[in-house]
């Protein structure tokens, strides 16, 4: 059977002779709780700002059910203007703009069904892959041995922080500083950890000179050194010393806040009789936000911002 459409009215009978009133229905809107997640930062899209600004229309994930917009910047000092548009709860084409403020977010009063574009500023901050090096200066000389490279990276490496690569090293083969240089490049870019996070070069006019490198620009680990013990070798090395300030890449996160879209244009928000959160009232009841003319406006927002629990809202339409 088709549903009802409560706009075309259905008179009814009232005490008061020859006046009749239109027939109002109670609309019962569930949202299930597998699809009521909490507020997600970037559970829409992670978006890597360049040197133009952009529009992305791949790699988004809509909301399972209508659900308000937040965009936030992942370090300070991104500023800039990031256009969404995409479809309300009918379907009907809709545009929010956000306003970038570093780690601030900006919250979206929209319900969005759907995503369909994200249109994002340049770039705030150059990045930069942050670099440290350490000059040897003598050879293997001594005797054969090994030598232990220590890197230490409390944030690029974490737990694997300080990070010992042993590098064994001969007279004959290592005789000079440079060959020492590139013996500990080549154990460096082959070890697991550092390898993972780190590209090892040799530089300086002498080529002896160690030079490790993010792979990626990163915000800058100010623990980044490296040192080696080099025992009865004869090898000696100086201090490491900061190279490059790291500056990762500025990244715009889109996520749904905690407002949910309602399914109904209401020109008062008390049209919402009641409102269950896991099945019950709230001890402080969540907000309705009515709009008569704009279906995307007309949300609620539970107190309960933890949520992945059922929501039942009870409409008079």
């Amino acid at each position: 059977m088709y549903p009802y459409n409560h706009k075309m009215g259905q008179r009814i009978q009232t005490d008061a002779e020859g006046v009749a009133v239109d027939r109002a229905f109670l609309a019962h809107y569930h949202v299930d709780a597998a699809d009521a997640p909490a507020a997600d930062a970037d559970g829409v899209a992670v978006i890597i700002l360049g040197e133009e600004a952009d529009e992305i229309t791949t790699g988004i994930t809509n909301p399972a059910v209508p659900r308000n917009l937040t965009v936030v910047a992942n370090v300070s000092g991104v500023t800039g203007t990031v256009t969404i548009t995409g479809t309300d709860f009918a379907g009907n084409e809709i545009e929010e703009k956000f306003t970038l403020n570093g780690q601030t977010a900006d919250t979206g009063k929209l319900a969005f069904k759907t995503i369909t574009k994200i249109e994002v500023p340049v770039q705030s901050n150059t990045p930069a892959k942050q670099t440290e090096t350490i000059k040897i200066t003598n050879g293997c000389t001594s005797t054969d041995g090994n030598i232990t490279v220590r890197v230490t990276a409390t944030t690029l490496l974490g737990s694997d922080s300080p990070r010992e690569v042993t590098v064994a090293l001969t007279t004959t083969n290592h005789g000079t500083a440079a060959k020492v240089a590139a013996a500990i490049v080549a154990a460096l870019n082959a070890d697991e950890k550092v390898g993972a996070v780190f590209n090892a070069t040799v530089t300086g006019e002498g080529n002896d000179t160690v030079q490790l490198e993010t792979k990626e620009p990163v915000a800058n680990d100010s623990s980044l050194a490296f040192s080696i013990t080099a025992g009865s070798t004869g090898v000696t090395a100086g201090s490491s010393t900061n190279g490059t300030t790291g500056v990762p890449y500025d990244k715009v996160l889109v996520g749904w806040g905690d407002k949910f879209g309602l399914p109904y244009k209401l020109y008062a928000d008390e049209l919402v009789i009641l409102k269950l959160v896991n099945k019950a009232k709230e001890g402080t009841e969540g907000t309705v936000t009515a709009d008569p003319d704009d279906l995307a406006k007309n949300t609620f927002d539970p107190n309960d911002t933890t949520l992945g629990v059922d929501i039942d809202l009870y409409i008079i339409v």
